[in-house]
């Protein structure tokens, strides 16, 4: 039998009464384990309007949802406008006073001379303002990211030519009616889609926009399914 000394005998004694769990709760208490309570990721996915509206239009989640049925194909679509493309004041002021130089320059050329080419604002100058396109969701508190750009809607009367801006409203509901398509002719792409505008209508059925900005004018026609052609902007034959 082997004897502790009362120093030996004392560490083994607090030893083992600091590895008991008792113990432990004796001198102090237990810790609770850390729990991190973190916001749920945010689902993109979860529908804010129904596929299809009672009145036949496609919401911009129906839209997406069924992109293989409606990709490259004529849609209605009801949504709300959440913001209009317009040129910032410095870019526009920047091209606006590069061509004045080029007209300026035009007629400086001398009586008699050989036809100089067409004066145009030298390349790079200015960088150019984007073509006109806005943005639609289905709720008017859509963050821009998630919403749907529609595309070279026109800016001109198609009956006068005369300038004529879009008059529609951030935050207020409309039709537009176009060509779902990841490209547009302009350079715009959006892997979930965008809309190439044809028209667009209040929820009174006024006519705010129709046509197509660069689209030439056989591919101005409306051809939803089931519904027979219409020709809208540069399309429609004028009248005798």
């Amino acid at each position: 039998m082997v004897r502790l000394g009362f120093g030996t005998s004392l560490f083994v004694t607090l030893a083992l009464a600091l590895l008991s769990p008792r113990a432990a709760s004796a001198q102090g208490q237990e810790l609770q384990p850390i729990k991190v309570n973190l916001p749920p990721p945010p689902n993109f996915d979860v529908p804010t309007a129904p596929p299809v509206y009672p009145s036949g239009e496609v919401s911009v989640y129906g839209l997406r949802k069924g992109m293989s049925k409606y990709l490259d194909k004529d849609v209605r679509v009801k949504a709300y406008v959440l913001e209009v493309y317009e040129c910032p004041p410095d870019i526009r002021k920047c091209n606006e006073e590069a061509n004045a130089k080029a007209k300026r320059e035009k007629r400086k050329a001398r009586p008699g001379a050989p036809p100089a080419a067409e004066a145009t604002p030298d390349k790079g100058a200015c960088r150019p303002c984007d073509q006109p396109h806005f943005f639609i969701a289905d709720t008017p508190t859509t963050k821009k990211e998630r919403a749907l750009l529609v595309a070279d809607y026109p800016i001109k009367d198609w009956k006068t030519g005369k300038p004529k801006p879009l008059t529609a409203k951030a935050g207020e509901q409309y039709v537009v009616t176009g060509t779902f398509a990841i490209n547009s002719i302009t350079g715009f792409a959006a892997s979930n889609g965008l809309l190439i505008h044809k028209k667009m209508e209040d929820m009174q059925g006024k006519v705010i926009a129709e046509g197509n900005a660069v689209l030439p004018p056989e591919a101005q026609t409306i051809q939803l399914e089931g519904k027979p052609p219409e020709p809208v902007g540069s399309a429609v034959p004028p009248k005798k």
